[in-house]
């Protein structure tokens, strides 16, 4: 079985634009947001959600696909990834 060590920071992306976020953090969200990608999921306007570029900038598509993955794990829909969002997204089982 493979370990996941992630920081869990609190991440809010309503914000991102307006304080400096860790790339390094944001990198390990869109590595994670990804895993969930593969399966084909949409977004709220009914198109795909491409991969991510895991270039640890918190931008539009980075906040989309999070809104996505907070919605199909049955979580508040914010924008913010905190300890319930980070443990869905490394045990991915929802």
């Amino acid at each position: 079985m493979t370990q996941v060590a992630v920081n869990l920071k609190t991440i809010d992306l309503r914000k991102a634009e307006l304080h400096s976020i860790e790339v390094d953090d944001i990198k390990t969200l869109q590595a994670l947001l990804n895993l969930f990608l593969t399966a084909g999921d949409v977004g709220e306007d009914g198109s795909p959600i491409s991969p991510l570029i895991l270039d640890g900038t918190a931008g539009a598509d980075t906040k989309q696909a999070l809104l996505a993955f907070q919605t199909a794990a049955h979580l508040a829909k914010d924008a913010i990834v905190g300890p319930l969002t980070w443990r869905k997204l490394i045990e991915q089982d929802f």
